[in-house]
């Protein structure tokens, strides 16, 4: 299964059929760090190389920038928009698997040394969305 299909996330919809719950952590992950490359409608190239890096740490996947580039315009945000996927996401995460994501995207974030509003509002929306709290959001982890 290519890692760009989304056919997980597509599940949470029923537009395809089952398959590993393993995989809807790798999509979500994909998903929201490419989305946030074009969060401020410009992918900075200094975005697109750290979700490159970022994902190859984290899952061991490498993605051509191409790929990033499809994944953050893909046709699923067509079905529902990407805070209702991760919403409907959530429950289905760990909390180390959400921190996770929230996590490598500030690594995205930071990449252009630089935030803009759009940014700030679209982190908002993926803290929300993935039922994060503001220490979550801090880095604080509640024993």
């Amino acid at each position: 299964m290519a890692l760009v299909d989304f056919n997980k996330v597509r599940q949470l919809f029923g537009e395809t059929p089952q398959t590993d719950d393993a995989d809807l952590f790798r999509e979500m992950f994909v998903l929201v760090l490419a989305r946030a490359t074009d969060a401020d409608a410009y992918s900075h190239p200094a975005e697109i190389e750290t979700v490159q890096g970022v994902i190859k740490d984290e899952l061991g996947d490498e993605l051509s920038s191409a790929e990033i580039r499809t994944a953050a315009l893909s046709k699923i945000y067509e079905s529902a928009p990407l805070q209702k996927y991760l919403a409907d996401a959530a429950p289905k995460l760990s909390m180390d698997q959400r921190r996770t994501i929230l996590r490598s995207l500030v690594t995205v974030m930071h990449a252009d040394d630089r935030i803009s509003s759009r940014e700030a509002e679209f982190f908002n929306m993926v803290v929300d969305s993935l039922r994060l709290t503001a220490a979550d959001a801090a880095g604080l982890i509640v024993a």
